[in-house]
Parts: structure tokens; C-alpha cells; sequence
């Protein structure tokens, strides 16, 4: 099940499946999240009006953002807004491409703390991310509030057109 869990015989407090499956929960409340912030940003961009491919990384798409700051009402809060989302999407291709593992700290019998453990398979050779249920669910809510921003993120009246002159 991509569940690297390690006993210790005799040790009491935390159970690793029951963290395993809590760690799972959340970790899918995560993506569902994020999936849903991704959407308000494509809708958005189709507001704007752009030709962004629907399947082009979320990386394009918050490039395309950025570069039509100056049709937000308040650019400073786009700007706020996409330097958040890309730091949850770091942690979101870590979460999304890894075994879910689950790092648990013991006294001398009892489990005293644990956190949840990413190895992104695409980059080995980076750091194991490692998150508490805390982080993630602070993450989860974040990514909900952004979604939310965004879907109430107004633009600037678009300027009518000069009528045409007259002339004879």
C-alpha cells in the first residue's frame, strides 16, 4: 500500500495504520483542495480571456496570471495570492508523487509525536518533505482560501472603445 511503518516491540501510545489512514485523509483532502484551486484559477483565466491550454502545467497558468497583474483591481493581492500558490504547489507535487510514509518519534516505550513523510519519486535526490497533521491541514485551508479569493478576484472595467470620428 506504499506504507513504510517501522515497530518497535513493546512500544504503546500511537498505532502506524491508524496513522497511515489518517495521514491518507488528509493528504486527499489536500489534492481535493488544491484540485480546486487550480480549477478557480483556470476559470479565472478564462475570464481574462487568454488562450492558456487546459492542460498546460498550473506553473504556465499562474505565469499568465502574473503577466495580466495590470487588469486587477488590486494587483498587490494577485501578487500576494500566486507567490502562495506556489509554494503549495511545491509541496503539492511532493505530496501527490510520493509513498506516503509515516515518521513516528518514541520515548523510551511510548510514542510521543509523529509527522508524515513525502519522497517525491520524480526527485530522489531532494530532501524527504516532512509535514505534521498540522502543516497539512493549515495547507488544505489555505488552499480552500485562495480558491475562494480567487473566484471573487474582480478586474478593472474594461475601457469602452473611442468612437469612431466623423469625418467628411
Amino acid at each position: 500500500m506504499g506504507c513504510e511503518i517501522t515497530a518497535i516491540k513493546g512500544a504503546t501510545g500511537l498505532d502506524p495504520h491508524t496513522l497511515w489512514i489518517e495521514g491518507q485523509m488528509l493528504r486527499g483532502r489536500f489534492i481535493d483542495a488544491f484540485a480546486r484551486l487550480e480549477g478557480a484559477v483556470t476559470e479565472y483565466l478564462i475570464r481574462l480571456e487568454f488562450k492558456a491550454a487546459p492542460r498546460a502545467p498550473f506553473s504556465h497558468k499562474l505565469k499568465h496570471l502574473t503577466a495580466a497583474r495590470d487588469r486587477f483591481c488590486q494587483p498587490a493581492k494577485l501578487d500576494d495570492r500566486v507567490k502562495a500558490i506556489g509554494e503549495l504547489n511545491k509541496v503539492r507535487a511532493d505530496v501527490v508523487h510520493a509513498a506516503l510514509t509515516i515518521i513516528v518519534q518514541y520515548d523510551e516505550i511510548n510514542a510521543i509525536e509523529h509527522w508524515l513523510g513525502f519522497q517525491n519519486a520524480s526527485y530522489p535526490e531532494t530532501p524527504l518533505r516532512v509535514l505534521s497533521l498540522k502543516q497539512l491541514k493549515q495547507m488544505t485551508l489555505e488552499a480552500n482560501q485562495l480558491a475562494t479569493q480567487f473566484s471573487q478576484q474582480r478586474l478593472k472595467e474594461a475601457t469602452p472603445a473611442a468612437p469612431a470620428s466623423a469625418s467628411a
